[in-house]
């Protein structure tokens, strides 16, 4: 329906334009080139051909692409001019690119001083952490002015540790006192879990104090290597660390300068990429001494293009339709409107190129249930408005504009449901009119207020489920009897067309029209009767009486309806909790200055519903798609058309000037 038709093709050339023809598919941008592991496991062809490896090329350009990321990363946080929200990619032409690559030497030198920078920094980081770290195991000795490096004389000891902060200094000294009274103790400092102590005593007291010292859970403290006063060690540290920052705010400055080099550098990392690339698709390829072979897909519409330039580089081709039921890549094109919705399947799963492209048949029920959920003029103004601006400002591309542009849609539909509804932020229109005002001014549905009328939402919900239901299975009938499946088709899809209606208007009775029940008593009975029979014709063996089973489907499509009650349900959510916001806004105003918090409340609280309603519409939305529709024909096994072209992320090459 909406998917692309793909040509294969296959060519063969001399090795002489084997690169030239390599950059210019990249830059045609239409082919997916195939793998060929399979062609070189197969002996007849590995013994004509092999296939040229790039594995080491490709991981070093991997490695500088990497590295080069992260220049970019550091300048950007150290670019100090203005940022837009969205980034996009600069456009240039051909030959722009081409004379800023011929400076690719300079680009790689800036590249590598703020590599290097980098690397200073981390180094003086480091050190600064080891110096705050001796620091920080100093402080505590800062009172201490015995040189660290003396452990006693030649007639004493002295030593310094800690003890748990609990412990009383007086009964340690007692304890030691009654066994010898050559020595000092005293606390130098202490914190929440500590006591930081010395203990100076005479050689001949050592063993004394020394199981003393240990009953009261004495740890030594040992500073290798250090000599002077911890007074002393303090300074010089905090003298060297002064100097790496000296050091470090210098390296930044350097950096901060070398912010101006960030869109040539940008432009090396996508030239990079786009070499990667190439190095990858040179894996694509079988060569011998003179020639090259590669194959793969085209879209149709590309296969005249392609062909040209394969004629130009004296290749020999083949462009082909594929056979039969051959897989193809897979590549949606849809008009300007359905487009944004394609992000909605690329989500769940592309195609198969035996199935159809579900997006144009429920894009429209995608966009109206988000709406019925969300329905609120003043919510769907905002949602709107704020896409639209961000789709014309052209920052947008490729999927996130996919994604913008089809929430403006929603937008839309939420502002139309509001109006259907009678919803602008809630009711705050009544509520403003009746706390400021004479309370006459009310916002009146264009149809009915859900939240007075429950049960008319709750039918509504369950007939828009219906129609949901009976287009998902239209798409399955189309299908079957596509492949010929008619009676697949009958007893599948149409009786069941005849069944669940009849079923209503049995169960509904007289008070739809007069004769209602009889009616729907002879469509539930023949079309069920038909769900039994048809497969007892159609069929082989057991499936026969597979229609006693498919019978059983009534209690998925009674699942299936009651599913839509959340269109009700989200629609009811964000509905009562805007009013109820709005009644505490109104609750707090009071006189003229009433109106501040009045604002505030209501500016804060519907951001909040805002945020919260919108996600529970986005996400319930695309749920009914996934389940209750494409759970009814698609399979969704297709893989996406990769095309071999050039996928920069800083800047966008195109073939003229702009």
């Amino acid at each position: 329906m909406a998917i692309v038709r793909m040509d294969k093709f296959m060519a063969i050339g001399i090795d002489a334009a084997r690169e030239p023809l390599m950059t210019q598919l990249m830059e045609l941008g239409v082919t997916e080139l195939n793998s060929q592991k399979d062609r070189l496991n197969d002996d007849e062809w590995s013994a004509i051909v092999t296939g040229e490896r790039r594995e080491s090329a490709v991981s070093k350009l991997e490695a500088r692409i990497n590295a080069v990321s992260g220049v970019l990363k550091t300048l950007d946080a150290f670019d100090t001019s203005k940022k837009p929200l969205f980034r996009s990619r600069r456009t240039i032409d051909e030959h722009t690119f081409s004379e800023q690559i011929e400076g690719l030497s300079a680009m790689e030198a800036d590249a590598d001083k703020v590599l290097s920078l980098m690397t200073s920094i981390k180094e003086l980081q480091n050190e600064t952490n080891k110096i705050e770290t001796a620091i920080i195991g100093f402080a505590p000795w800062a009172d201490y002015d015995i040189p660290l490096e003396t452990y006693g004389t030649e007639s004493s000891c002295v030593n310094i540790g800690m003890m748990p902060s609990e412990t009383d200094i007086g009964i340690v000294q007692s304890a030691i006192e009654e066994k010898t009274d050559m020595f000092e103790l005293a606390v130098v400092s202490e914190d929440a879990d500590s006591k930081y102590v010395y203990a100076v005593y005479h050689k001949e007291a050592a063993e004394a104090v020394g199981e003393a010292l240990r009953e009261y859970s004495f740890g030594e403290v040992v500073f290798k290597d250090i000599e002077g006063t911890t007074a002393d060690n303090i300074a010089r540290c905090e003298a060297e660390r002064a100097a790496l920052a000296d050091g470090m705010r210098q390296a930044e400055e350097s950096l901060a300068a070398m912010a101006e080099h960030k869109e040539s550098i940008e432009l090396y990392h996508d030239y990079l990429v786009i070499e990667r690339d190439r190095a990858q698709a040179a894996d694509r390829m079988l060569i011998t001494e003179r020639t090259f072979y590669l194959d793969g897909w085209v879209p149709a519409s590309a296969s005249e293009a392609l062909g040209a330039l394969l004629a130009r580089h004296g290749c020999y081709y083949e462009i082909t339709a594929p056979e039969k039921d051959e897989e193809t890549p897979i590549l949606l094109k849809n008009n300007e409107f359905i487009e944004p919705v394609e992000i909605v399947t690329s989500l769940y799963a592309l195609p198969s190129s035996k199935e159809i492209d579900p997006t144009p048949v429920f894009a429209l029920f995608y966009i109206c249930f988000f709406g019925i959920m969300f329905a609120d003029m003043g919510y769907g103004a905002i949602l709107a408005a704020v896409s639209f601006v961000l789709v014309r400002s052209g920052k947008m591309e490729g999927t996130a504009r996919k994604f913008i542009k089809q929430l403006g849609y929603c937008g839309v539909a939420t502002f139309i449901w509001g109006m259907v509804f009678g919803s602008f932020f809630g009711d705050l229109v009544s509520v403003a009119s009746a706390t400021f005002g004479d309370g006459t001014a009310v916002l009146d549905p264009l149809w009915f207020d859900p939240v007075e009328n429950t049960m008319y939402m709750m039918v509504f919900s369950c007939i828009v489920g219906l129609i949901h239901i009976f287009v998902a299975l239209g798409v399955k009938a189309h299908l079957l009897v596509r492949d010929g499946k008619v009676a697949e088709a009958i007893g599948g899809v149409f009786l069941w067309y005849a069944l669940i209606p009849g079923l209503v208007f049995l169960l509904a009775g007289d008070s739809l029209f007069a004769g209602a029940s009889t009616v729907g008593l002879w469509m539930t009975i023949l079309s069920a009767g038909g769900i039994i029979v048809v497969p007892m014709f159609a069929g082989k063996g057991a499936k026969r009486l597979s229609g006693f089973m498919n019978l059983y489907g009534i209690v998925g499509y009674l699942s299936d309806v009651l599913s839509y009650m959340r269109l009700l349900a989200l629609c009811l959510a964000g509905s009562v909790i805007a009013e109820v916001f709005n009644m505490l806004a109104g609750m707090s105003a009071s006189g003229i200055l009433g109106i501040i918090p009045f604002i505030l409340i209501v500016f804060a609280s519907h951001i909040f519903n805002f945020l919260m309603s919108g996600m529970g519409a986005f996400v319930h939305s695309i749920r009914l798609q996934y389940v209750e529709f494409m759970g009814k024909f698609y399979e969704g096994s297709g893989i996406a058309f990769e095309p071999f072209m050039r996928k920069t992320e800083y800047i966008r090459i195109v073939k003229e000037d702009v």
